[in-house]
């Protein structure tokens, strides 16, 4: 693994052709899309990965989305980057080691950090300098405040290219072990700021292109899964369908009742979602 000194400004820095190569883990989703859009505005070459769970239902749509919207970026005008082919990678290759696991439980103690970062931790680890696009959370309990919390951010401004790692000499040992080899291109920012510079870059149609939806019922966002509730609470629940908006404001009303907690394991073991 690369040298992690703080003090070194390239950070696993890699070119290709004489550019600088920026890799990001792009899902089609709102964050990381914005990411790729903003990097369209850099002289870059841009290696997106994507990792494939064999349970999400949502798989085609995710890749729909990034196939789409990558032509869309490549044919603006404005683009400046060169966007490489997508790499799949199956998340069962990446099997975290102990060190990790056992960072991940400490932190969960305190933090609402959920399971995908413990296999998320092995991919970066085994790719250093990973673009991981986490934004700014509101929550007392979520993942970037846990990062907040557990360490010091460093910004990172290389030639305009700008991203934030973690500080090694002031961050706990268990929050290197999870995000200690990753970038972080938009942790400074929240979903509405986001929204905003969307539009901006006059890339509203690419925005409305984004696919969060982990349960999709008839091609549809669901509503009721942990990325369209965040999507909602964070104001983005225009990009959910109605039937999900409908869905998801049944749930609130009848969440606190036994019955429909039975009647939610029941629905996902024959629904799906």
């Amino acid at each position: 693994m690369p040298e992690t000194n703080p003090e070194s400004e390239i950070y696993w820095k890699q070119t290709v052709e004489g550019k600088a190569l920026v890799k990001v883990l792009w899902t089609g989703g709102f964050d990381s899309t914005y990411r790729m859009v903003e990097l369209s505005r850099h002289d870059v070459i841009v290696q997106p990965y994507y990792l494939s769970d064999k349970i999400r239902r949502s798989k085609n749509l995710e890749l729909r989305a990034m196939s789409e919207i990558s032509e869309d970026i490549e044919n603006d005008p404005g683009t400046r980057c060169r966007i490489l082919p997508l790499i799949i990678n199956k998340a069962s290759e990446f099997k975290p080691d102990r060190k990790i696991v056992e960072a991940w439980k400490r932190l969960r103690n305190s933090s609402n950090i959920g399971t995908q970062y413990v296999w998320l931790a092995q991919f970066a680890k085994s790719n250093p300098g990973m673009e991981i696009c986490i934004e700014r959370g509101s929550s007392c309990s979520g993942t970037s405040y846990c990062i907040r919390q557990n360490g010091k951010l460093r910004e990172i401004n290389d030639s305009g290219l700008i991203y934030r790692v973690l500080d090694q000499d002031n961050s706990n040992t268990d929050i290197l072990a999870l995000f200690g080899s990753m970038h972080f291109p938009i942790i400074h920012l929240s979903k509405m700021e986001m929204l905003e510079n969307y539009r901006n870059m006059g890339f509203s149609k690419v925005m409305e292109k984004t696919w969060f939806c982990h349960t999709p019922i008839n091609g549809e966002t669901c509503g009721v899964c942990n990325p369209c509730k965040q999507a909602i609470e964070k104001g983005l629940g225009f990009k959910v369908s109605a039937a999900g908006l409908k869905r998801n404001e049944l749930e609130l009303k009848y969440q606190r009742f036994l019955w429909f907690k039975i009647w939610k394991k029941f629905r996902y073991r024959i629904y799906g979602y």
